[in-house]
């Protein structure tokens, strides 16, 4: 009965720690997607036209690879659970999750390139150049900033 209630006391005081991390999580993510808008605008020099639909275009291609890489992150939960479980039995099934896991990593780098691609009739060819030199740098730089707030090397 003891076990019972101390299972149940410490389920009481982390769930709202877990709950509050994921709240905290969300907002810094959209507070990092808000800089990203404003910064790209003023990069790429946008006139609200095209801010209007790039953006449009962007959030539709954002959706379609958020599909892709939730589906490589459930592959990549099941491939883990078939190492912890290693037998002969399922190495079929690790093979053909990899490949599967691979096909979705093309689909993605795909999907990207045609993004890319269909911006010609918003943006010209130098504002995409841009923007791609843009998101690498973005990233890199935000990686930079966690890293150094978690304390970990560059």
């Amino acid at each position: 009965m003891k076990n019972i209630f101390f299972v149940f006391l410490i389920f009481l005081i982390i769930t709202p720690a877990i709950a509050q991390e994921r709240r905290d999580r969300r907002m810094m993510d959209n507070k990092i997607e808000q800089l990203e808008k404003v910064k790209l605008i003023e990069a790429l020099n946008l006139t609200e036209d095209q801010s209007i639909r790039f953006f449009a275009r962007r959030n539709e291609h954002r959706k379609e690879i958020e599909k892709l890489e939730m589906r490589s992150e459930e592959i990549l939960r099941d491939l883990e659970n078939l190492i912890e479980d290693s037998n002969d039995r399922n190495v079929a099934e690790q093979k053909r999750l990899l490949n599967e896991f691979l096909d979705i990593r093309i689909q993605i780098e795909n999907k990207r390139k045609q993004f890319i691609l269909s911006l010609n009739d918003i943006l010209s060819v130098e504002q995409v150049s841009k923007l791609v030199v843009f998101e690498k740098k973005f990233r890199d730089e935000i990686r930079k900033i966690l890293m150094k707030r978690k304390g970990l090397p560059k």
